[in-house]
């Protein structure tokens, strides 16, 4: 059992507790000389024959991120013990990216989105073929990847990829008046928490955790990933393009089933039922500024917002779980996965 104390829920003092978070996460993940060797081994993987595949990978690249999901599976693994991440953790690490990467590039595609990270999208640079198959590539050289670990990694990693798949199609194919919200933060849980999940669930088991104690990290990473969600679906309606890197409102022109939308829209509201179900609206119009407008300034904002740190909460208890079950810990590491948690929350504020 470890010695450590359990994490503490974030109270009423978040303001305060959660001001330096993202310089704190942006010092940790600058602590990671491991993230190096995944950036090295991402950059290998991408050498191809025909040039398109390692041009438009390296150019998504090069538009930045945090690379959240590698480094929360090196912090997991470093947590149970690992001070420094072998290859097969790195191996990981990187094809979680990977996957990652492929999903933005196909995202794009499916939303059309002219803008990525403030800069041109690599949809709107390359055209969908080349940018479609480029993902393709990336989903290949990832599973060559995770295809050297355990059966365990390789199942995990089918399971995720299996899900966030699902999660796209079912936030497509399903109109937004027969979605629910439990529906919605399934999407959530499938199309953004897999990653999460599998990254924190890998971590922790290359890293010689039980059972147990992956299942609750695996829980952590899970609830870590329904948060960011939700949170980028409120970024959607609240920030602007600066701090978005492309078109705010882009979820009410989409008619897409984010936990907001569907909070308005099952309100019953006329509007709601306006901006959804009426006719489509278009981009920059008037009607579309309107909408967004609105949603902001209703109370389905600071819902999302409660929903959202309720996730956050629970991410905190499955952590605290996992740190008092394990044999072996690394404070510091523990300590860097509570601030993803506070950085979470700070995004909202």
């Amino acid at each position: 059992m470890s010695s450590m104390s359990a994490a503490s829920p974030v109270t009423s003092g978040e303001n305060d507790n959660v001001t330096s978070a993202k310089s704190e996460l942006l010092h940790i993940l600058a602590s990671l000389h491991e993230m190096a060797e995944v950036d090295t081994l991402i950059r290998s993987t991408l050498l191809s024959e025909s040039s398109v595949l390692t041009e438009i990978p390296l150019y998504l690249l090069e538009l930045g991120g945090k690379r959240m999901r590698p480094a929360l599976t090196l912090l997991c693994s470093r947590a149970f013990g690992l001070e420094n991440a072998p290859r097969e953790v790195i191996d990981v690490a990187a094809g979680i990216e990977l996957i990652h990467m492929a999903t933005l590039l196909h995202d794009d595609i499916i939303d059309k989105s002219p803008r990525r990270r403030h800069q041109e999208s690599p949809f709107r640079k390359y055209g969908t073929p080349k940018t479609l198959l480029s993902g393709d590539f990336l989903l290949v050289r990832a599973f060559s990847l995770c295809a050297r670990l355990d059966r365990f990694v390789i199942n995990e990693t089918e399971k995720a990829c299996i899900e966030l798949t699902e999660g796209e199609v079912n936030e497509f194919a399903i109109p937004i008046e027969e979605h629910t919200l439990d529906s919605s933060l399934e999407i959530a849980r499938k199309k953004t928490a897999a990653l999460f999940r599998l990254a924190a669930t890998c971590g922790a088991h290359l890293a010689g955790a039980t059972p147990s104690t992956v299942s609750a990290m695996s829980a952590y990473g899970e609830n870590l990933g329904i948060a960011f969600q939700i949170l980028d679906d409120i970024l959607d309606v609240t920030a602007d393009e600066d701090l978005l890197g492309k078109p705010s409102g882009i979820d009410i022109l989409e008619r897409k089933p984010s936990y907001p939308n569907v909070l308005w829209l099952s309100s019953g509201d006329p509007r709601a039922q306006e901006v959804f179900l009426g006719e489509p609206l278009q981009q920059n119009s008037p009607e579309l500024i309107s909408a967004i407008a609105e949603l902001r300034e209703s109370p389905y904002i600071l819902e999302s917002q409660t929903k959202a740190k309720s996730h956050v909460h629970q991410a905190l208890d499955a952590l605290a779980q996992a740190e008092q079950e394990a044999v072996r810990t690394n404070a510091n590491a523990f300590e860097a996965l509570r601030t993803l948690a506070r950085f979470t929350l700070e995004r909202m504020l």
